[in-house]
């Protein structure tokens, strides 16, 4: 029997691994494991196959939320150090992939089937165009998605949410203003996130003068989303409109003419949103160039980053 190849995505709570045989994007046995029960990533890798009945593997590739170093590196959201060779023993490989999260996502795109696209605008373009994809989650992450001449392509990870908060009205430069601490610059991933949300929420009624009745990022998206709490309505605007001007940024400085894809565990809970508010309008407007052409897609594959760690193992080395 061929071995197979192991596929993970690995974030600070959960770690979700997935088979695909070679040369396949297809992810079978896909499970979720909780990281509290774990060490290591060498252990919650290791029970995970031990599940599955697998002893060795053909290959490997993890998707890690954080910025990944050829040495020993330390996980963005747990206290895991990343070791290729100890990862590769307790794997039983000989080929082991490490891609930074957006990264693997990037790899995903000319992989993901129409059905679990939803499309907001523009144009359909040729796919061998430039891409991008980001997202909100926990944290605001980028990356890019660039053909190759002789055919395949190359990911170049970015740090969307590290970069200045883009506010264009009086009454944005007042919110982002009341939210920087002292002495700060207030990053994008500061208000585009989960965390982001409580924070515009929390500042919105502090500003008003009105207690604050929610009290996770949840619930400000629930009440925003069924008009229960007019200060979660107007977190929920100011946060799409965020959203959407850093999309427009992002694909202006990369020339994305292939289309930005929105991923993470947000926006697909808002896709409706983006579909009837201002969202494609704030991202078209760029002055004197426009995106008006620019494809814009929300992902909703449950497990999008686990076809992007396939098509790493399928790609001939750059």
């Amino acid at each position: 029997m061929a071995k197979l190849n192991l596929v993970g995505d690995i974030g600070g709570t959960n770690s979700r691994f997935g088979l695909v045989a070679q040369g396949s994007v297809e992810i079978t046995r896909i499970e979720r494991l909780k990281n509290d029960e774990f060490g290591s990533l060498e252990d919650v890798a290791r029970a995970y196959l031990d599940r599955q009945g697998i002893d060795e593997l053909a290959a490997a590739a993890i998707a890690v939320a954080g910025i990944v170093m050829e040495e020993d590196f330390l996980l963005t959201n747990r206290d895991w150090i990343i070791s290729r060779p100890k990862l590769k023993g307790r794997l039983r490989t000989e080929r082991l992939i490490i891609l930074n999260d957006f990264e693997a996502l990037a790899l995903s795109l000319p992989h993901l089937k129409e059905v679990n696209l939803v499309q907001i605008g523009g144009a359909a373009l040729p796919p061998r165009r430039l891409k991008i994809v980001l997202g909100p989650g926990t944290g605001l992450g980028m990356a890019a998605l660039a053909p190759l001449p002789q055919g395949g392509w190359m990911a170049l990870p970015g740090e969307l949410g590290h970069v200045n908060l883009p506010v264009a009205t009086r009454e944005e430069f007042d919110l982002r203003e009341a939210m920087t601490e002292p002495g700060t610059v207030f990053e994008s991933e500061f208000a585009v996130t989960g965390g982001g949300l409580l924070l515009i929420y929390r500042t919105i009624t502090r500003l008003a003068g009105r207690p604050a009745r929610l009290s996770t990022p949840e619930q400000v998206l629930q009440a925003a989303l069924n008009g229960s709490d007019r200060d979660a309505v107007k977190t929920l605007d100011h946060f799409i409109t965020w959203l959407a001007r850093l999309a427009g940024d992002a694909a202006m400085m990369m020339q994305a003419q292939g289309g930005v894809y929105l991923a993470g565990g947000i926006a697909p809970s808002i896709v409706k949103k983006l579909q009837e508010g201002s969202f494609r309008r704030v991202f078209e407007e760029k002055g004197r160039l426009d995106l008006n052409a620019v494809p814009l897609y929300v992902i909703m594959d449950d497990f999008p980053a686990f076809k992007g760690c396939a098509a790493a193992l399928n790609q001939p080395p750059l």
